[in-house]
């Protein structure tokens, strides 16, 4: 069961901390030296724009931790060290990357920028007894030494099924990447669709590299779907819509988070038009109740970054967050585990309150339904379409 915040635990954490382990006497974090942070982020192969914004996320997140946000220079005091290592789109490079990064002696580890990646880096940070973040979609972590930063598979397809079926959809064609087609995955939707008396009539995927969508979209519309769901990267869900542009679709097409993302729009064009996402509140910091519990950290950090925030660069930000408040006052990998199991922390993405059962702690309002208008994203909801 999730622990209840306080009003002020609330508005501690909302800058960006949590409850954190008491110094020894006489001790101070200064102490310490810098917490060496390994980040495995994609500059080369189709994740580069995930692994982008990733990146600026961790970077962001580093400065204001150091106190070099906006000074243009290292501080004298700085805490946080990030050590970035290319992970590509592959589990051989993604285990390289792993292994330099290891050598270098990292204390920690956020990354890779994909779910499917988690097996390949999972297996040695937890031989090396290193804590590791995953800033992406994925399952529940099952690793001792994984935590994860961003929803899990399940909470988003429980939204994508929940605001399909909310719009009297009960029947769906899944577009999905090659990568992510597996039976349990597969079991997993199809089981989250019968809860909620909804049902995937067709499910086709396709290569990370993959072009020329239109007849893979047309072979999901001929088993007559009520909508289209997408789980790919940003860039292959503009394609996917404008494939379906392409092939005279007029009903609803839904995505994951990752296509919540200003690429979306510049590659999609007007085929992005009525398009609906589940996400984070971060794409659209400034529509965001103040009821939210993050609703002080989200907007905060959109306005640091100044451009249109991606989830991705809030998952990093807040694993770069989680792993700081795991090392407070120490350098131990175990005993940062061990607080990584009891952390409590309203961050960009959510709240999060990981246990030793569930290393995916976050909370399930994190999420809400996006809907793209005039090359932007936006809470308004669509206007009703037909087929």
């Amino acid at each position: 069961m999730f622990r209840q915040l306080t009003r002020r635990s609330v508005i501690a954490a909302g800058l960006g901390l949590a409850t954190a382990p008491l110094l020894p006497a006489g001790r101070s974090a200064a102490a310490d030296p810098p917490l060496r942070v390994g980040v495995l982020v994609a500059r080369t192969g189709g994740l580069v724009d995930h692994g982008r914004q990733q990146l600026l996320g961790v970077q962001r997140r580093a400065d204001a931790l150091n106190g070099t946000a906006g000074h243009g220079g290292a501080h004298p005091a700085a805490q946080l060290e990030l050590l970035v290592q290319d992970v590509g789109d592959t589990a051989a490079t993604a285990r390289e990357a792993v292994s330099r990064l290891l050598d270098r002696g990292v204390h920690a580890l956020v990354g890779p920028p994909a779910g499917w990646l988690d097996d390949a880096v999972t297996g040695t940070a937890q031989a090396a007894c290193t804590p590791l973040v995953l800033p992406s979609t994925g399952p529940a972590p099952a690793s001792p030494y994984a935590f994860r930063s961003a929803p899990t598979d399940a909470q988003v397809h429980r939204a994508l099924l929940a605001a399909m079926t909310a719009a009297g959809q009960r029947t769906a064609g899944v577009l999905r990447l090659d990568a992510r087609d597996n039976p349990a995955l597969r079991e997993a939707l199809a089981a989250e669709a019968a809860g909620q008396a909804a049902r995937i009539v067709s499910t086709e995927t396709v290569p990370l590299d993959g072009t020329g969508l239109v007849d893979k979209v047309k072979a999901l519309v001929a088993a007559a779907p009520e909508a289209l769901l997408l789980d790919l990267p940003a860039p292959l869900a503009a394609a996917a819509a404008a494939a379906a542009k392409t092939a005279a679709w007029t009903g609803p097409v839904l995505s994951t988070p990752d296509a919540a993302t200003a690429t979306f729009h510049q590659l999609a064009g007007e085929a992005a038009a009525g398009v609906r996402a589940v996400s984070p509140w971060l794409p659209v910091a400034a529509e965001a109740p103040e009821a939210l519990p993050n609703w002080s950290s989200v907007r905060r950090f959109a306005a640091e970054l100044g451009t249109a925030p991606a989830p991705s660069a809030g998952y990093a930000a807040d694993a770069t967050t989680l792993l700081h408040q795991a090392f407070l006052g120490h350098r131990d990998k175990m005993a940062a585990r061990d607080q990584l199991e009891r952390a409590c922390c309203v961050g960009v993405t959510g709240v999060f309150n990981m246990t030793a059962d569930n290393h995916a702690g976050l909370a399930a309002d994190a999420l809400t339904v996006l809907t793209s208008r005039a090359g932007a994203w936006t809470t308004v909801p669509p206007a009703p379409t037909g087929r």
